[in-house]
């Protein structure tokens, strides 16, 4: 099943189906195949991971991680405002890549519509 959604803000105003599907994507359940623009809009087009239903979701760690990466942070900030290692936060980063299917910075940075990771 694949759907195609629009990459949600998460403000206040984003709706509850957004949210819903986002966490699918944080969860493992479903897997970023695809993004692109059109007419200013950022669409993503997600598709169920196949014999993943335990996939474990991102620790709340992890997320805080991508967020930083996301907004530009470097490897050595990430550690810093986590807390935690090189080597761990690296790893934080990667399997939280590796859940959403993202390859790279880029991806992360194309799929949030945002200038650089």
């Amino acid at each position: 099943m694949q759907r195609v959604i629009n990459t949600p803000s998460f403000d206040d105003s984003a709706p509850p189906s957004a949210r819903r599907t986002w966490q699918e994507v944080v969860s493992g359940r479903l897997r970023i195949r695809h993004w692109y623009d059109r007419e200013g809009r950022r669409y993503v087009v997600l598709a169920k991971r196949a014999g993943q239903e335990n996939l474990p979701e991102l620790t709340p760690r992890e997320q805080k991680a991508l967020a930083l990466r996301a907004g530009g942070a470097a490897l050595k900030v990430i550690a810093l405002e986590l807390g935690v290692s090189l080597s761990t936060a690296a790893r934080d980063l990667e399997r939280s890549m590796e859940v959403l299917g993202l390859a790279t910075d880029a991806d992360l940075a194309a799929v949030l519509g945002r200038g650089r990771a």
